[in-house]
């Protein structure tokens, strides 16, 4: 699905402006509902047929699976709920009638309504790493717009785009160490930033629904967070993150993609805001900072929860298991005081 910027009506409901053109056959639309229009039926097929038949042995997504399963078949089957098209397709409408009444956040009870074959398809995508190809265009907070990214394109997902909370009572850094920072403290913190943009993406920007996941995924791909690694150049930083992406299955093919995770450093640490050169910086670690307390406030209370073992979830494991350190409510102590020193050396500091 391509992006345009012609002032051209979408060919298939007339009513609003084109934002996309189909590779296939060009026709102009502006939604995945019109994309799926049942006159367009032939591109449409052919696309999601190729999602499950390509690169089968790409990537082990079990991880992403287990949750990102809602999402596609709210898109791919769901959205269509609200079309107003007399569709022919039987499959398409029968399991529009086994879900209806289905809660689409219970995996379970969605994974049940489906047949066979509907089963085998999603396993194929997760296990070929397809998923992704099907799922809504994600946009992260830092190539947003200059103006300190928050003006929204109409017609995107506000929630998958929206701008972390900027942490505002930044302690003086005199109060938080008597001593001088280390000459590599900006080569540490690119360490640390580098997993967190790598799992944004990885997650397509839904790894607040992965808390656990990205919380210990982070710790894990920083040498700095992790062994109090430091590092004395840019390169040094970064690479080290890279290899550790390798070390790990679940990353398997997307690896490809770090030349993505290169672009989006460099449009973290020289985003040209003029009147506070270090704002995306900041706005990083104080995402960072309070998703590590969301997650200190589940570890709480996740002894009182039970995950229910039924079909779907001895299929989709949660992959957290495979990292070599879990990160404990006293490793997320050290790891928000961590945050708040490189806040405060942030803000007082030109990079």
């Amino acid at each position: 699905m391509t992006r345009m910027n012609t002032d051209v009506n979408c060919k298939f409901c007339t009513g609003n402006q084109s934002r996309y053109v189909c590779p296939k056959c060009g026709a102009p639309y502006c939604s995945l509902i019109c994309y799926k229009s049942p006159i367009h039926l032939e591109c449409s097929e052919q696309f999601y047929k190729e999602c499950i038949q390509e690169e089968l042995d790409v990537q082990d997504s079990d991880d992403v699976g287990k949750k990102e399963m809602m999402d596609i078949l709210k898109r791919v089957y769901g959205e269509n709920e609200d079309s107003e098209s007399d569709s022919d397709d039987e499959e398409f409408t029968d399991i529009n009638e086994r879900l209806n009444g289905i809660d689409l956040n219970d995996a379970e009870q969605v994974w049940s309504s489906l047949t066979d074959s509907e089963k085998a398809e999603f396993e194929h995508l997760v296990k070929s790493g397809d998923i992704s190809k099907i799922l809504p265009q994600f946009t992260p907070w830092w190539c947003l717009p200059i103006e300190k990214q928050i003006v929204t394109e109409v017609g995107e997902n506000i929630n998958n785009s929206e701008l972390p909370n900027l942490i505002t009572n930044i302690p003086k850094l005199s109060l938080l160490s008597k001593k001088s920072p280390s000459d590599c403290i900006q080569w540490n913190l690119v360490n640390m930033i580098t997993p967190y943009v790598f799992l944004i993406r990885y997650y397509n920007g839904k790894h607040k629904s992965y808390l656990s996941e990205f919380i210990n995924g982070l710790y894990n791909l920083s040498k700095n967070l992790s062994l109090n690694q430091n590092f004395e150049s840019y390169d040094m930083a970064v690479k080290s993150v890279e290899l550790c992406i390798q070390e790990h299955e679940m990353f398997k093919g997307f690896q490809e993609g770090f030349n993505l995770i290169n672009n989006d450093l460099e449009t973290i640490f020289s985003n040209g805001l003029d009147s506070n050169c270090n704002y995306n910086i900041k706005i990083a670690l104080s995402d960072i900072h309070n998703l590590l307390t969301m997650y200190k406030n589940d570890q709480k209370t996740v002894s009182l929860k039970k995950t229910e073992q039924g079909e779907f979830n001895r299929k989709f494991p949660d992959a957290k298991a495979t990292y070599s350190i879990i990160v404990d409510v006293k490793k997320v102590r050290l790891l928000l005081k961590k945050i708040e020193y490189f806040l405060a050396w942030v803000d007082e500091s030109k990079l």
